[in-house]
């Protein structure tokens, strides 16, 4: 009995959906929200994973000061906070970091080149 009346109520939608004038149903557009991760945050948690994977005791991160290239050492962690790398220094002081202005991160076997 059950499949005959799953039959009779997919007719009867079919039916339904065949008599009703397309043009009469009104259409309302939806919004769709999409958030897109910007690539200066994929950047900063791309370097803070590598960081993580990295031994802390020679770790070198390389970036763009005013006109010249500054080392930081003596890095106890780094995470992403959208598009800065926060760094914790063994110190106990952090700093933020735009990650555009990155130029190495090493183990302190490389230096940049320039």
């Amino acid at each position: 009995m059950k499949p005959v009346r799953t039959l009779l109520l997919a007719l009867g939608l079919v039916a339904v959906l065949r008599s009703a004038d397309a043009e009469s149903m009104p259409v309302s557009p939806s919004s769709t929200n999409v958030v897109v991760q910007a690539s200066v945050s994929e950047l900063a948690a791309g370097y803070a994973a590598a960081i993580s994977q990295m031994s802390l005791k020679g770790l070198v991160i390389y970036f763009q000061g005013d006109g010249k290239v500054v080392a930081l050492k003596g890095i106890r962690s780094a995470r992403a906070l959208n598009g800065v790398l926060l760094v914790a220094f063994s110190a106990g002081d952090m700093l933020a970091i735009n990650v555009e202005r990155i130029v190495l991160i090493s183990d302190g076997t490389r230096t940049p080149q320039g």
